[in-house]
């Protein structure tokens, strides 16, 4: 038996929607649906009633006490906790109930969700909490945080752990419950389990957030909290006297400070530099003892300068490794499929060059819809993957890795898109070349069509000769990692 419990406070305009998702379950197994009215004055209990939630009454204000009057009422072995702004998948719930199946040691299951018309500011606050989350439960087995509108657990785990913390009724009584629940036993974070809420708690409180005593509360307080395992508040008050105490201690705040400094440094190197390998395997060279050494180019096709670039490097009989842009491939199809019959090597770099590691959930279809649209002109499925602007995340890292792609980025680049002289290309590629390293160079840029490229084009005859007289050899990327060049 599963237990959803919905708080509820004037949740007239949201709440049929959040029940009718609920109500909407593929889970075939039994559950209920309760619903607490903690003191509206509208609607609320109605619609709950006409759309056969359990309702239960909880006039003392605050959602801790709402939580703790539904698991009174509560009959499930497993209780789910949801919110009434929000809606959920059809699938949320044997999701849910598949963890804790396949894992009996887990006693609680994590989601994410994701926000409706979330505003900006707010995006990279969401992408570091669910950044953390992976990170954390990758590293360290459990998340680093959870939302209490897409938390599940087992009633024997909430009483062995105290229970909920009324001392706590407004603000971070989950992330309270996530760390006394992870000293009871796993908690499972599944961020592909997302839930759709409402985006009202970040509207028009951007001073409030970056200033007021909410942010201090709900980010700087929570960090730390995270970060420590202890509560910030003191000894906890008990709604049952049969639950255990458990007193905490104040963290030592300096120390905190520190760990997220140096946090925040790790994650944002793991984003933003190409080679880093923080979030998962990343070639950006290879240790060779051989004086081998991989061109490729970005962005392309792009004329006439994929083509001026396809006869240089077929006068020297050089073969390289094309990272194409699906959309421009869709504009240039010959000089594609030109690419493959010439015996150079296409890369999957997204359909229309936007990093999909997106502040909010990533955008998936640009990676899946580059391969389809470059197996249907050029008849190959990549292999290899290089996110644009070499960013990467870990939930991107993990899809293009349960697609059974590669991701490569690179270690020596001219940055010759901003690189006014075909000398200063030269010079920056020669300077950093070396044994099994990956060369970026750019035959187009991103989506600009005709983008002059002839800087490139006029600094790759140089580039080449200079390589060759030095005693390196040319290959394509696939060649320098050992590795097949297309999917079956």
């Amino acid at each position: 038996m599963i237990t959803i419990i919905v708080p509820a406070c004037n949740e007239e305009k949201y709440l049929e929607r959040c029940l009718r998702s609920l109500k909407g379950q593929d889970y075939n197994g039994e559950y209920e649906i309760i619903v607490v009215d903690n003191g509206s004055s509208d609607s609320t209990a109605q619609i709950a009633s006409n759309l056969g939630a359990k309702v239960v009454l909880c006039p003392q204000r605050g959602v801790v006490y709402a939580r703790e009057a539904g698991f009174r009422a509560s009959c499930g072995e497993i209780i789910v906790q949801a919110d009434a702004d929000t809606t959920y998948p059809s699938d949320w719930l044997s999701r849910i109930v598949e963890h804790f199946s396949s894992h009996p040691e887990a006693i609680a299951v994590a989601g994410d969700v994701r926000y409706v018309d979330s505003p900006l500011w707010a995006k990279p606050l969401q992408f570091f909490r669910r950044l953390v989350n992976i990170l954390s439960f990758h590293l360290l087995e459990k998340p680093a945080s959870c939302l209490a509108c897409s938390f599940a657990f087992c009633r024997r785990a909430l009483m062995s752990a105290g229970g909920y913390n009324t001392r706590l009724p407004f603000v971070g009584d989950e992330h309270d419950l996530l760390v006394r629940l992870s000293k009871i036993g796993r908690i499972i974070y599944d961020h592909h389990l997302v839930a759709l809420t409402s985006s009202r708690r970040f509207r028009g409180r951007f001073w409030q957030y970056l200033f007021g005593d909410t942010f201090y509360r709900t980010l700087v307080e929570q960090i730390l909290f995270k970060l420590t395992a202890k509560s910030l508040t003191g000894s906890r008050a008990y709604p049952r006297e049969e639950y255990r105490r458990q007193p905490y201690h104040r963290p030592r705040w300096a120390w905190s400070i520190g760990v997220i400094s140096i946090l925040i440094g790790v994650l944002g190197w793991g984003y933003f530099s190409p080679a880093a390998d923080v979030f998962g395997e990343t070639y950006a060279r290879v240790a060779s003892p051989q004086k081998v050494i991989a061109l490729t180019f970005d962005d392309g096709p792009n004329e006439p300068y994929t083509s001026q670039i396809l006869d240089i490097l077929d006068s020297y009989g050089v073969r390289t490794t094309f990272f194409v842009v699906g959309e421009n491939v869709e504009y240039y199809p010959d000089v594609a499929r030109r690419i493959v019959a010439e015996g150079h090597i296409l890369g999957n770099h997204s359909y229309s060059h936007r990093a999909f590691t997106e502040f909010d959930v990533p955008d998936y279809l640009e990676l899946d819809r580059a391969q389809s649209v470059i197996y249907q002109i050029c008849g190959v499925r990549p292999h290899l993957f290089r996110p644009p602007f070499g960013r990467k995340t870990p939930w991107e890292l993990e899809y293009v890795k349960r697609k059974g792609l590669v991701v490569v980025t690179w270690s020596d680049s001219a940055n010759d898109p901003n690189t006014p002289s075909s000398t200063t290309i030269q010079r920056r590629i020669l300077q950093h070349a070396h044994p099994g390293a990956i060369i970026l160079l750019h035959d187009g840029n991103g989506l600009k069509h005709g983008s002059d490229r002839s800087q490139t084009v006029a600094a790759l005859p140089e580039i080449i000769e200079t390589l060759q007289s030095q005693g390196y050899t040319f290959v394509t990327v696939p060649e320098l990692l050992q590795t097949q060049a297309y999917l079956e």
